[in-house]
This record gives structure tokens, sequence and C-alpha cells, in this order.
């Protein structure tokens, strides 16, 4: 009887690029694990590892290599090459081409020598927060949560929260594991990395976001969501959303007070763009490179 196949995810986190694509890989792990693959995930980095538990599997090869990194993974896509394993990459626009490129946004020209795939439709979404997808309606404008990824990259949590919290709204902030400033909060309530996550999103009426992972997952629960994109490529994807009328806003310049009526419009754009079903998607295009 053949064994589960195995395949080996890695990916990086740290102070730079923030703590989305280690949350995305273990939701990939987690559904490739359902989907009757056994996973084998490791940090690029010393602090991506730090992040991850200890690698299974020892001894065992895998033969399709799944990279979730936006730099420096060049000479790894081509050691799988060498290697005669298949090479996946998540939204990868580097010089070497992996053999299937999956991406949620086209920052660059998406190459892969045997399959592309472009789309929010491959947004990973973690189950926890998947499975309140069109269910979580708004009854009020007045409780705002404010996460704005692991890392929070440019600070700007404290300051958003103190800015909302002055216009008399209920205020929440959650400091990812990579924030730098865990201060108290003035006036809202501080969390670092809570674990209820998604049901403090569910209980919330609308979140301010960065423009990535945190954004996606308040656009699939049916949050409306206001962006405030902490790099250049997640401007681009706050912008693509906001042409479609899926956010509220953008940037700190623009937040203010939303009603209900304009909160309702928002999230439903934003739920119809973010379906939470992308793991599955991109578990069936490994299951057939197998």
């Amino acid at each position: 009887m053949k064994g589960r196949p195995l395949v080996e995810i890695l990916c990086e986190g740290n102070d730079r690029v923030g703590y989305g694509h280690i949350r995305r890989s273990l939701t990939l792990a987690a559904r490739l694990e359902r989907d009757g693959m056994d996973v084998r995930i490791q940090g690029l980095s010393e602090e991506a590892s730090r992040w991850l538990s200890v690698p299974m599997f020892a001894g065992r090869s895998a033969g399709i290599q799944i990279f979730d990194s936006p730099c420096a993974i060049d000479d790894r896509i081509r050691e799988a090459h060498a290697c005669g394993q298949v090479s996946v990459a998540l939204d990868w626009f580097g010089e070497t081409v992996p053999d299937v490129n999956i991406a949620v946004y086209p920052h660059g020209e998406v190459r892969g020598t045997r399959e592309v795939h472009v789309g929010f439709e491959y947004i990973l979404i973690r189950e926890e927060i998947a499975s309140f997808h069109g269910a979580s309606a708004t009854h009020g404008a007045k409780r705002v949560l404010v996460f704005l990824g692991g890392g929070d990259l440019l600070n700007q949590g404290h300051e958003t929260a103190r800015q909302l919290s002055r216009q008399g709204l209920d205020v929440t902030l959650v400091q990812g594991p990579l924030a730098v400033n865990k201060d108290a909060g003035d006036g809202y309530r501080v969390l670092v990395n809570p674990t209820d996550l998604p049901q403090l999103l569910a209980a919330s009426d609308w979140a301010v976001t960065n423009g990535g992972g945190c954004l996606f997952e308040a656009m699939c629960m049916g949050k409306a969501a206001f962006v405030l994109p902490q790099t250049e490529a997640e401007m681009k994807i706050a912008r693509f959303a906001e042409e479609r009328g899926a956010v509220l806003g953008i940037g700190l310049g623009g937040l203010r007070e939303f009603d209900c009526k304009e909160l309702g419009a928002i999230a439903e754009r934003g739920a119809n763009l973010v379906d939470g079903r992308g793991a599955s998607r991109v578990s069936s295009i490994v299951r057939n490179l197998i």
C-alpha cells in the first residue's frame, strides 16, 4: 500500500517581511495534511524557524517543495530542480522560474514552467476564519478591531487606536508576535497575540488592517476594513480592492467614523472577493502534481 506523499514548505518570517508568510504557510500545511499528505514545514531563516515546530519526517525526501518568501529563494528553487523535486512558489516574482507559480496579485510577471495561477481565489485563509464566511453580520458601527499584521511594520497600531478612541469608538488593538511596541493602551484595549482573534473579529463592527493577511481575513469574514498598507505591495492590493468598492478607505489621513449602511455595503463586496476556499484550491493544485 502506497504511503502518504511528503510535501515540504519553506517559508520566511521576520521583522522585515512580517508574520504573514508563516501564518499562511501553516494554513496551507493544515489543508494539505487534511487532504492526505504529510507536510514538513521549515523556516528559511533563524527568525522564521523560531516560530515553527521542529521539522518532522527526518530522513524522508519530499517530492514537492513549496516556497513562501518574497526574497532570496532563487538558489533554493534551482536546488529543487537539480534534485528532481517539483517546485511550487507562492507570490514569487524573482529571476528563477519555479515549476508552478501561484499568485494572489501580479506584482510582477508571474512565471512558471508548468502552471501559473493568479487571483484572489488563491488567498489562503485559515479555517478558524473561513468558517465564519458570510455569517458574521454587523449590528452597529462603534466596535473597531485594529490589527495590522504580526509585525505592525510601520508601528501605526497605537496611533490608530488613539485616533479612533478619541472619536468615541470602542477600540481593541491586537499586537502580533513581531510587533515592537506592546505598550498598554490609553483609552483602548491592547491584546498581544491573542488566541481568540477569529472571535474578536467576529464580535467587531469593522476593522482597521494592513494590506495583507489581516485585510483578507476581515474581507472573508464579512467585516468592512479600513486599510493601512505597510509596504508598496500591500498598497497595490489595497487600491485593487478599493477600485472594486471593497474597502472603507486607505491611509491614516482618511480614517473616520462610518455608519452601518456604509459598513454593510463594503463588507458584502469584500466577502465576495475573498471566499475562504483558497487553501482547498491550492491543495488541489499540489495534489495534481503528485
